[in-house]
């Protein structure tokens, strides 16, 4: 065969029916000789397969520069983005652009170097060596195809967890030194009756700290009785005696954590934190199976139940999760861990011993309409749950515990606190209604 071949010679009239298949494999040799290879010619001009090459890598490494400058540049608008994205995501234009330069720059290389040797016309042409010339750069693509998909569906292509992990380790440092801080600051204000009085007084040993309960809050104003007894001070048991007993609204003072839980405290945290990343509004919640099993009440939100998740406790997998208000696109404010415990005492939660679990039992408990929505708080009696279509109904072996870790609602009385104080609104309404009128 000679070394250059012209457009329009074809050896496809040599081919009959008998010798088909053979006379296909010739002229995808030759279509792949004329339009990719080294010696092209088109009315006697030629194009070399290594400028071809030459014109490949540099267009393919201007894609890929362009790509790296686009990439820094949306890195800089938003630092996050390290955290929300793999290295081999190519969802977004900047990765796309720089990966494709990259193949294009590589499959340049192979012209270059290969080319010339593969698809010029010296030598002996074998039916071996136009499989290679036909195979050769489509296994070329295939591979880089290949590792791109392969590296985009591993952890390669997922959001960055080191600086994903960084940044809720910070976090969750900031809780816990939170934690430790309330915690002085409890063990200070009991420091001070002491010495005011000579002894410790019966309520400095209470769990809710002096003070931090002002009347001013959101919460407190948009409703100044807590809707239950069991979500108050630590919430043991439900009951009003218990309440009664274990303190009211306020911030629950912190025992201070040992070196093993504030280590697995903080990663705790980091896990729990996942959650609103997945179910960030309503609509996430519904299409995860979560279901509404209130309506949106102040300081303590919508609460949306997947009842699959209550048999045990698992950082990752809150059986609830509440929201600003119960419209689609209502926005997540906290986690709620409704766990099933037939032993009669509180679960084993996050590290240390802050985490106070609640129940709601005072009073024959809450007040459940149809699609078992509640409808009415503990403090409804069992006819004025009748009347309005409801069961009043004790949850014995079920306790709960919330958990404010979104950011922008790490509450001030405390991450594991029954209310929050920042959670203001209307029942019925939303986080940013103003409050009903008093009555």
């Amino acid at each position: 065969m000679a070394a250059y071949l012209r457009v329009g010679e074809s050896r496809g009239e040599l081919c009959d029916l008998t010798v088909a298949q053979g006379c296909a494999t010739r002229k995808i040799a030759l279509l792949v000789h004329t339009t990719f290879v080294r010696g092209v010619s088109n009315g006697g001009n030629r194009v070399d397969v290594r400028k071809v090459g030459i014109w490949m890598v540099a267009v393919g490494g201007a894609a890929l520069s362009v790509g790296i400058v686009l990439d820094a540049i949306q890195q800089a608008d938003d630092p996050t983005l390290a955290s929300k994205e793999g290295i081999f995501d190519l969802s977004r234009f900047a990765h796309a652009l720089f990966f494709g330069g990259m193949a294009v720059a590589v499959l340049g290389l192979f012209a270059l170097l290969v080319g010339a040797h593969l698809y010029g016309g010296e030598g002996r042409v074998t039916v071996g060596r136009r499989i290679m010339q036909v195979g050769a750069p489509i296994a070329a693509v295939i591979v880089l195809g290949a590792t791109a998909a392969a590296a985009s569906n591993t952890a390669l292509g997922e959001p960055n967890g080191d600086a994903a992990a960084t940044e809720e380790v910070a976090t969750a440092e900031a809780d816990a030194a939170a934690t430790d801080e309330m915690a002085e600051h409890a063990h200070g204000d009991e420091a001070t009756a002491a010495d005011a009085t000579g002894e410790t007084s019966e309520h400095a040993h209470g769990p809710v700290i002096e003070g931090t309960a002002t009347g001013d809050s959101p919460c407190e104003v948009a409703s100044p009785t807590p809707a239950s007894p069991g979500q108050v001070g630590t919430g043991e048991g439900g009951s009003e005696e218990v309440i009664g007993e274990h303190g009211g609204r306020g911030m629950v003072k912190q025992t201070p954590l040992t070196a093993d839980e504030m280590q697995a405290l903080q990663e705790q945290m980091v896990q729990a934190r996942t959650v609103i990343e997945k179910y960030p509004t309503v609509a996430d919640a519904e299409a995860g199976g979560y279901h509404k099993s209130t309506v949106y009440v102040p300081c303590i939100g919508a609460h949306y139940t997947n009842i699959a998740l209550v048999p045990g406790f698992d950082p990752t997998a809150p059986s609830e999760l509440l929201y600003d208000g119960s419209t689609p696109d209502a926005k997540i404010v906290g986690l709620s861990y409704l766990v099933l415990e037939p032993s009669g005492e509180p679960p084993e939660g996050f590290a240390g011993k802050n985490d106070h679990w609640h129940q709601h039992n005072a009073n024959g408990g809450l007040c459940f309409g149809a699609g078992q929505v509640v409808i009415g708080g503990e403090e409804m009696t069992e006819e004025e749950c009748t009347e309005i279509g409801g069961t009043k109904r004790e949850l014995t072996n079920i306790w709960m515990m919330h958990a404010w870790v979104v950011p922008g609602f790490e509450c001030s009385w405390g991450v594991f606190a029954g209310e929050c104080p920042e959670l203001g609104g209307r029942a019925g309404g939303t986080a940013w209604d103003e409050p009903a009128p008093a009555s």
